[in-house]
C-alpha cells in the first residue's frame, strides 16, 4: 500500500549522508522523558524478546540507538514524522532493538551469514509470528516487517552510492554516533548526557570491538570487513573520541 511507504519508514533517502542536510541544523536538548520507548503490543513483545536474548551491554546500546534516532529526527528532520506513538516510532523502535540480534553469543557462531543478514531474516519471522519469540502479543504487517529487515540488513552499509530507506538512515545515525561518535552535531550534548545516564554505555566500545573481531574471525568475508579500520575507530571513540567521557 502506498501509505505504508511513509508510515513504515520506506521513504527513499540518498545513501550519501552529506546530501541529507538537516532541516534544522541547531538541535535543542531533548529530555529523556520525551524519548521513552513505545508500549504497543508489538513493541512490548520485541522489547521483552531482546532483553532476554541480548547481553546487557548490547541491550542498552540498542536503547541508546533508538533514543538518538528519535532525537535527531524530531529536532533536525521534523518532516520525517517520527512522533511519539506513531507507527513510524514503533517501527523504528523494533529496528533499533533488533539490529544487533545477530551478534549474540548464541547466534553469531550458529550461522555462516554475516550477522546483519541473519538478523534481518530472523526479524522477518519474529515480527510476523509470535511463536518465534515464545509467545506474547503484537504482530507486524508484511510491509512493516520488511522495512525493519531492510534497515537491519543494511545497517552497516554506510557508503555514498545509491539510495537507502529513511529507516536505514536512522539506524546509520544512531549506531554511528554510539559506536564511533559520528554525527554528534545532530544531537545536543545534554541529550547525549541524558541518554547515557539512563542507559549507561561504560565499556561499550570495548565490548563492540570484540564483537567485530569475533565476527571477522568466524567469517572473514563478513559484511563488517568492508569497513576499513572499524575496530580502531571504535576503540578511539571509547578512549579519546566524542563519547569517551561517558565510556
Amino acid at each position: 500500500m502506498a501509505d505504508n511507504i511513509s508510515k513504515y519508514g520506506l521513504t527513499v533517502r540518498p545513501a550519501d549522508q552529506e546530501k541529507d542536510k538537516p532541516e534544522n541544523p541547531s538541535p535543542k536538548s531533548v529530555p529523556i522523558s520525551a524519548l521513552k520507548p513505545p508500549t504497543t503490543l508489538l513493541a512490548t513483545r520485541i522489547n521483552s524478546y531482546c532483553k532476554s536474548k541480548l547481553p546487557a551491554d548490547t541491550y542498552r546500546h540498542s536503547l541508546r540507538v533508538y533514543s538518538y534516532g528519535c532525537a535527531i529526527a524530531r529536532e533536525c528532520y521534523p518532516s520525517f514524522g517520527l512522533t511519539a506513538g506513531s507507527a513510524l516510532d514503533e517501527t523504528w523502535f523494533c529496528t533499533a532493538m533488533l539490529h544487533d540480534i545477530g551478534t549474540t553469543p548464541e547466534h553469531i557462531s550458529s550461522t555462516r551469514l554475516s550477522y546483519e543478514f541473519w538478523a534481518g531474516y530472523h526479524a522477518l519471522d519474529l515480527l510476523q509470528d509470535v511463536k518465534v519469540s515464545g509467545g506474547g502479543e503484537g504482530v507486524a504487517e508484511k510491509d512493516q516487517a520488511e522495512s525493519i529487515a531492510e534497515a537491519i540488513i543494511r545497517h552497516q552499509d554506510v557508503q555514498p552510492k545509491g539510495s537507502i530507506t529513511l529507516l536505514t538512515r536512522l539506524i546509520h545515525w544512531g549506531t554511528l554516533l554510539d559506536n564511533i561518535g559520528a554525527g554528534a552535531e545532530l544531537v545536543d550534548k545534554e541529550t547525549i548526557e541524558g541518554v547515557c545516564k539512563e542507559y549507561p554505555r561504560k565499556g561499550w566500545c570495548g565490548c563492540f570491538k570484540e564483537t567485530v573481531e569475533e565476527e571477522k574471525k568466524l567469517k572473514p568475508y563478513a559484511m563488517v570487513s568492508r569497513i576499513e579500520g572499524f575496530e580502531e575507530e571504535i576503540e578511539k571513540n571509547g578512549k579519546t573520541g566524542v563519547m569517551s567521557q561517558w565510556d
